[in-house]
């Protein structure tokens, strides 16, 4: 299934409030991430697991927000349909989707770090986080760029226009996204499992530790949720309406939905920042700036611990229970 004309209804949705809310999330974002690539790149003394996955999420935040003025140009009228207008919307889907990939590996490392503390040292290490980085930045971009090299010469693509994706590809786009919910979902709720348990019977300055942690991944996921799900939902929508081949008026309401949904998406790219604020200040206030050894309780927040560490070089500010925290090995 392919191209489908464009709906004859008039949208509800105002455009300047789909120029405003990109604007906003521009002005906030780029800055915002700006400095985060600067701190992950230049500030942190050494490479770790952390420093590798949290670079590359921020790069991949800061690049889609570079496609976002292609959306705005792309949405005026008189636009033209043209290679560049694929490049930056392949470019925006690309970054969208290895956001939402490395986020999930960032769960999955922070899960095995502490449900496997011995066997994550042999799994965990810099060059391990760098080449599934790679991986996943290869596997999206080649299968952004094989779907755009397939469309119709007549497909419309660009940002804003009435274009519709084939029904295949819709369908691969959900899947990837639930399968990576799934795996998010199963390890964020481990890891809250395990530290809501260890709560239970920890001291007063062991459980204000484990709140911490708490909520940094509890955060984590409410954020992939409440930022992806809507606009997965619009798209699921979208791929019933096809098959079903809805009346144009329905049409025209999902495709707002979706419009609404996508700047949902995109704000993730300023929350994903806050978020990293937050926890470098805690990084930065909890640990020594002298070579005493990190605390595990922030190794285990941020994916920090060198993996060949030993426990007897660690000497904790903040006292974890053991096997909480994944430095702890």
């Amino acid at each position: 299934g392919g191209y489908t004309p464009c709906p004859s209804g008039l949208s509800w949705l105002p455009a300047s409030v789909i120029k405003v809310s990109m604007c906003l999330i521009l002005a906030l974002g780029l800055p915002l991430n700006g400095l985060g690539l600067w701190v992950f790149c230049c500030r942190l003394r050494r490479w770790t697991e952390t420093r590798v996955y949290m670079a590359n999420l921020v790069a991949a935040d800061f690049l889609l927000l570079l496609s976002l003025p292609g959306a705005l140009l792309g949405r005026e009228q008189g636009a033209r349909e043209g290679p560049l207008c694929r490049v930056l919307q392949s470019f925006y889907y690309v970054n969208t989707y290895v956001s939402m990939g490395l986020i999930t590996a960032i769960a999955v490392d922070r899960y095995t770090a502490l449900r496997f503390p011995l066997r994550a040292r042999a799994w965990r290490s810099p060059r391990q986080a760098a080449l599934t980085c790679l991986a996943l930045w290869l596997l999206v971009s080649g299968a952004v760029a094989l779907w755009a090299s397939l469309l119709p010469a007549d497909e419309n693509f660009c940002f804003g226009r009435c274009h519709t994706r084939d029904t295949r590809t819709l369908a691969f786009s959900l899947l990837f996204f639930f399968l990576l919910l799934l795996v998010l979902s199963f390890c964020s709720g481990q890891v809250l499992w395990h530290l809501l348990r260890e709560r239970t019977r920890a001291s007063p300055q062991e459980a204000g530790c484990i709140l911490k942690a708490l909520r940094v991944v509890a955060a984590n996921l409410a954020t992939f949720v409440l930022c992806f799900l809507p606009l997965h939902v619009a798209l699921m929508a979208k791929l019933v309406a096809k098959w079903t081949e809805a009346a144009d008026p329905t049409i025209q309401h999902i495709a707002d939905f979706v419009r609404v949904a996508a700047r949902v998406a995109n704000a993730n790219c300023c929350l994903d920042a806050i978020s990293y604020y937050f926890v470098a200040t805690e990084f930065q206030e909890e640990v020594p700036t002298s070579s005493t050894p990190h605390s595990p309780l922030l190794q285990f927040l941020l994916l920090a611990a060198p993996s060949s560490a030993h426990r007897s070089l660690w000497k904790p500010a903040c006292h974890c229970p053991v096997g909480l925290c994944p430095g702890a090995q």
